[in-house]
């Protein structure tokens, strides 16, 4: 679309719209919220968007919450510290000039601005504190209860309310009273375009992906793996992210691998490439862009049915109940048949087509219906909607 972010039609010219990214942090960060942020914006900016990143940080803010020792949440809980990022968030918006539209990413604020708004969630507070999971289980009730009024807040001012996935859509309009038609799934994209790879099938390869062991239940593939192994001797394991040492046969530990950097991206895309069947069975995940890239190398996924696991991986993969005694096991055995394996990765891989950074900030364009813009002209240039949850 060229670098001036403008459509051409023959001799006609149609200037794309001007979007802010508004987070705490830094929306240009490529390590900050899993890159959601920066991967959102380059999205816009494909789909042929101007975008304005907006930090809604005060400054000091970082510093001082280390003095204080508070969490993000306990940071999203205090009047104080969230009128303070409400009111700078506020401040640069303004100084941003004229803006087509707003996508405001996260709850600890709330923004003043004239131009159209959406909000853009993986999780509602609402379900965070029913989880009960770190850190929401240390938040007093006061807090917490204005933490999720100033969420509904926030959906009701907004012109629409963006969820990543069903689950969450479902809380907005259930828990929040948000009008359904007001509420639009728009998915992620994936981090990592490893391409799809040839492979070889006739031998399971099971590769796990997680920062939070405990939650993304480490330990459970581990075990479930063991049962494989004696089945299948020349079955292999391969762990990233914040997971212990094991010392178990076929099971090989990589560490983190960071995707901001050449190494790291060149290495996990090396794994996906080598494995059959991505694993994390979380006991609750909000979305789980992992799933995505595993989906765009050509790999069935191993989900969770608690969360947005169910859209990432759609038909290309298997969900467990993470309270189903054996269901891991029983969905691992699956996926090691050679025909199966292949044929899921194929389903996996049409279903990643949706999952793009491109795709959602267009679904976001829709919901947010950008005053000037003629959408029906930039049609040409926007993904076709396709059924399922995500389009």
């Amino acid at each position: 679309m060229g670098d001036d972010a403008r459509v051409h039609f023959g001799e006609d010219v149609v200037s794309g719209p001007r979007i802010a990214v508004v987070q705490q942090g830094d929306p240009t960060d490529p390590k900050s919220w899993s890159g959601v942020p920066a991967s959102l914006s380059a999205g816009l900016e494909a789909a042929g968007c101007t975008v304005e990143p907006v930090r809604a940080e005060f400054p000091g803010a970082r510093r001082l919450a280390r003095l204080l020792r508070m969490e993000w949440a306990d940071q999203a809980t205090s009047r104080s510290f969230a009128a303070a990022c409400a009111a700078t968030g506020s401040r640069r918006l303004r100084a941003a000039g004229q803006l087509d539209g707003v996508v405001a990413l996260g709850s600890g604020y709330t923004l003043s601005t004239s131009a159209p708004m959406v909000s853009f969630d993986d999780m509602t507070v609402a379900q965070a504190l029913r989880r009960n999971a770190p850190p929401y289980d240390s938040l007093g009730a006061p807090g917490a209860a204005r933490w999720r009024a100033r969420q509904r807040r926030i959906y009701e001012r907004n012109r629409a309310c963006c969820a990543t996935s069903t689950w969450t859509a479902e809380s907005v309009r259930e828990d929040y009273g948000i009008p359904a038609a007001k509420v639009h799934v728009v998915g992620v994209g994936h981090n990592i375009d490893p391409g799809r790879a040839e492979r070889d099938w006739s031998v399971p390869r099971f590769l796990f992906v997680g920062a939070d062991w405990e939650r993304k239940r480490g330990a459970a593939c581990v075990e479930a793996f063991a049962a494989i192994r004696h089945e299948h001797p020349q079955a292999t394991l391969d762990l990233v992210g914040g997971h212990p040492r094991i010392d178990a046969e076929g099971v090989t530990g990589h560490g983190s691998l960071p995707l901001d950097s050449e190494h790291g991206r060149r290495r996990y895309a090396a794994l996906l490439h080598r494995a059959t069947c991505f694993l994390m069975p979380s006991t609750y995940e909000p979305f789980g862009i992992a799933y995505v890239d595993a989906a765009s190398s050509g790999i069935a996924g191993i989900g969770t049915t608690i969360g947005g696991a169910p859209d990432a991986i759609g038909d290309g993969g298997r969900l467990v109940d993470p309270a189903e005694d054996g269901a891991l096991l029983a969905a691992m055995r699956e996926l090691c048949d050679a025909e199966t394996a292949r044929r899921l990765g194929e389903r996996a891989y049409e279903h990643s087509k949706l999952l793009t950074w491109r795709a959602v900030a267009e679904r976001l364009l829709r919901a947010l219906r950008p005053p000037g813009v003629d959408l029906d002209a930039l049609a040409p240039f926007l993904t076709p909607q396709r059924g399922g949850a995500t389009a």
